[in-house]
């Protein structure tokens, strides 16, 4: 293979990966304000809940335990902690979806000879089939149909 055909396949494989790891940290972005928001929903239920309950009526409990549900309240640790999550499950869930064209770029980019070539190939078929499918609509099924 000629350098500009070498050039060629590890641009496109270096492209594609790049295509690929951005959409998966626009997705992890999204799915981490949802997580999280989701936990600190549950979070807030479970401590708003906690707070209507008493076992004896008492009035040093009952300032003792509103005291604990505004710390619980104000701590960032369950917000800190579903963002991370979210943002690593979206990455990997993201990079599970889009598993074809990272393998096509893998092989462009880590591949030498033949393999570097079916690498850049690969992508270039699968972007124009993207692009026919979610483009202009071809083999898709609408609700309209």
């Amino acid at each position: 293979m000629g350098a500009i055909g070498k050039i060629v396949c590890k641009t496109a494989g270096a492209a594609g990966m790049g295509l690929a790891l951005y959409d998966a940290f626009l997705f992890a972005g999204a799915n981490s304000k949802r997580y999280s928001q989701k936990l600190d929903a549950d979070h807030f239920e479970r401590v708003l809940a906690d707070t209507r309950t008493l076992e004896k009526e008492s009035e040093f409990e009952n300032a003792v335990q509103k005291k604990v549900a505004d710390f619980r309240m104000k701590s960032p640790i369950v917000n800190i902690y579903g963002k991370v999550k979210g943002y690593i499950s979206g990455f990997f869930h993201s990079l599970g979806e889009n598993i074809v064209p990272v393998s096509f770029a893998s092989l462009a980019l880590a591949g030498k000879g033949f393999f570097s070539k079916l690498g850049a190939w690969g992508l270039a078929l699968y972007g124009a089939y993207t692009v026919a499918k979610e483009g202009f609509g071809f083999g898709k099924h609408t609700p309209m149909d």
